[in-house]
């Protein structure tokens, strides 16, 4: 905690943020009050007692579960009379606005996308629209503004539509967001009318533009069940080396102060483009985020703990929005992360490289393990044969992937066919042994805070080890 103190105030505002979700009884003026009190026992501990740096932190963190449990209430869906959700009618008209580009499933396209009015009275929410595949549906794109007219789902927030029940009524072709989200599906359609074959091509979109609407299902599964999906998701990996090849780009800088600038200023212009350009999804948020608090601790000269800008990463998106707490991908981004930072020094310890990319596989699929238990209900048992022999070559694919998108030509597309027909090849073995996956995983709430906190046990307990030796 004396290393990463923001640990204890994520843990401190993710505690209020669920209480407040869970305990329907306390008014948002009790998160207010304990706030206060939070406050004054920091305030007056700090000035008053001699022995004052327990009791001040103890009051901070109070404050800051007071902060968090308030923030819920405002943000939570269940306690804002505008959302969407309350008091909705069966049938009704909605004015929304696509927040995302259409995602093609087997018989429709799947568009997230904001309320901002239900029956011409101003409403507020998310929603999750599924227009039934046709080609007016192909045209939505992200900024597109719908009138809609239909019966909801308010449990799962979601609405099915058909084309002759749903029209544009404005679309966005001016703003930055729809902009970078043109420059994305013109990249898209170059790789998609590119020599690669489709079920590869799908996996190098989502390695390098974050577009999964082109995933092959039998790669999907294949992925899924050998534990690989993560390698899927635009994250640390991609960001990281994107963040590295602007810093070789720039060694001519040199170490000074006025160089960490302008090579930090080109790096932080270069990963949140790339974040945009990607989709904004939670993972690729976390690492650009943690990135660009490096790249501006480095920048000042100051040295702080991963944990530490984790943390910070984690309390500025909370802030921002409180109910990405219960979104299953920040969920995984932030425990997968966590795991490995805090089983860094076990990672260490291995000089073998592949030894250590076993490691960080393992330590992210402890961290993840109650997630997937819980949500999915299922769990490969092979993961690390999978992760030992495909992780190690994930940066060489995303590498070979982007060339591929800059010039999409057999030249570039064979390489990356060469790796994927190899990954194909390693995954359908792994999910071919005996009992690869664990299936119909159900956990008392009991059962998953033993799992919880032998999963914290397991990460734990070995740095306090290696550190008392």
């Amino acid at each position: 905690m004396r290393k990463a103190p923001l640990v204890a105030v994520a843990l401190a505002l993710m505690a209020g943020m669920l209480a407040a979700h869970h305990l329907h009884s306390l008014s948002p003026s009790f998160w207010l009050i304990l706030s206060g009190i939070g406050g004054l026992l920091a305030g007056l501990t700090f000035k008053l007692l001699h022995n004052k740096q327990l009791p001040t932190f103890l009051g901070l963190l109070l404050l800051i579960s007071g902060i968090g449990g308030l923030l819920m209430r405002i943000d939570d869906p269940q306690y804002n009379p505008q959302h969407w959700t309350n008091n909705c009618p069966e049938k009704i008209y909605l004015a929304v606005k696509a927040t995302e580009t259409p995602l093609p499933r087997e018989r429709s396209y799947r568009v997230k996308a904001k309320v901002i009015a239900v029956d011409n009275h101003p409403r507020c929410g998310d929603i999750t629209l599924y227009l039934r595949k046709d080609s007016t549906a192909a045209t939505v794109q992200r900024g597109d503004q719908l009138l809609l007219h239909g019966y909801p789902d308010t449990q799962k927030g979601s609405i099915y539509i058909t084309s002759d029940h749903y029209i544009v009524t404005h679309r966005d072709s001016t703003s930055l967001r729809a902009r970078i989200e043109h420059i994305r599906m013109a990249l898209l359609h170059r790789m998609q009318q590119g020599p690669l074959e489709r079920k590869y091509a799908g996996i190098a979109e989502a390695m390098t533009l974050g577009w999964r609407g082109d995933i092959d299902p039998k790669m999907n599964v294949l992925f899924r069940d050998s534990g690989i999906m993560h390698l899927l998701c635009v994250s640390g990996l991609h960001v990281g080396l994107l963040a590295a090849l602007i810093g070789a780009l720039f060694f001519w800088a040199g170490k000074a102060r006025r160089g960490r600038v302008l090579r930090g200023t080109a790096q932080l212009i270069a990963l949140w483009g790339f974040t945009l350009l990607t989709g904004f999804a939670p993972s690729t948020v976390r690492a650009a985020l943690m990135f660009s608090l490096f790249v501006i601790s480095n920048i000042l000269a100051r040295r702080t703990s991963s944990l530490n800008l984790l943390a910070a990463a984690a309390i500025i998106m909370l802030a921002v929005k409180p109910m990405l707490l219960f979104d299953v991908g920040w969920q995984l981004s932030f425990a997968a992360v966590a795991g490995i930072l805090l089983a860094q020094p076990v990672i260490q310890a291995f000089h073998n490289r592949v030894w250590q990319m076993a490691t960080v596989s393992t330590a992210a699929t402890i961290a993840t393990l109650p997630i997937v238990a819980s949500t999915f209900h299922r769990l490969p048992l092979y993961f690390l044969i999978a992760n030992i022999i495909i992780v190690p070559l994930a940066g060489i694919l995303l590498c070979l992937s982007l060339f591929y998108l800059a010039i999409p030509c057999p030249l570039t597309a064979w390489p990356v066919k060469l790796l994927l027909q190899f990954t194909e090849t390693v995954t359908g073995w792994v999910t071919t042994l005996p009992h690869a996956v664990v299936e119909n995983i159900v956990l008392s709430p009991w059962a998953m805070a033993a799992v919880i906190i032998g999963v914290i046990l397991l990460l734990v307990a070995p740095r306090r080890i290696l550190h008392t030796s």
